[in-house]
């Protein structure tokens, strides 16, 4: 059935829609989790993190170009943190910031796995550290970002820090370069 085809019909809950996000992005985090372990276990940690950040990097490009084409052909900037989160592509009511270290559904999944698989502390972390990074620098073309605090790790909430970058503005990316 395509899209002109399909009828959403009634309400849906806010508790229902909260939870069915989550299991979405319940899912995306073990797979992200089992991606890093079949690389750590073939490959070894340089190599994994090499491979993970190539590849998150790539995504994160993709998705920041598609940000800034819905950002211009709605007539928006593409400057700003604000005009980046009005066109973000986030399903953003998954995320409950009353739920404190668990408002992140990515961070409540990865950390069950720390005990058992502790190198996991490692890789977790760095895929907020490269997609939020390259997202907010493709986007901009200006800016640059670094997160002082991921609930990950530690803390009830993720703290970050906006900067203009120069090296951003020669296309010049803290995780790669966008060819």
């Amino acid at each position: 059935m395509g899209k002109e085809n399909y009828r959403i019909t009634g309400q849906v809950e806010k508790a229902q829609m909260v939870e069915e996000i989550r299991k979405a992005a319940r899912q995306f985090g073990m797979l992200y989790f089992h991606f890093c372990k079949t690389l750590y276990e073939l490959l070894g940690m340089e190599k994994t993190k090499e491979l993970v950040r190539q590849t998150v990097f790539e995504l994160a490009v993709d998705r920041s170009d598609q940000l800034r084409e819905r950002a211009q052909s709605q007539g928006k900037g593409t400057d700003t943190v604000e005009e980046f989160m009005d066109v973000i592509d986030l399903p953003l009511c998954g995320w409950i910031p009353q739920w404190g270290a668990d408002h992140c559904p990515y961070a409540e999944t990865w950390r069950t796995y720390f005990e058992e698989y502790p190198w996991f502390r490692e890789l977790a972390p760095y895929y907020c550290d490269v997609i939020d990074t390259t997202t907010i620098e493709n986007f901009t073309h200006s800016l640059s970002h670094k997160i002082t605090q991921n609930v990950i790790l530690e803390g009830e909430t993720c703290e970050r820090v906006y900067f203009e970058s120069e090296d951003v503005k020669k296309g010049k990316y803290t995780y790669g370069r966008k060819q």
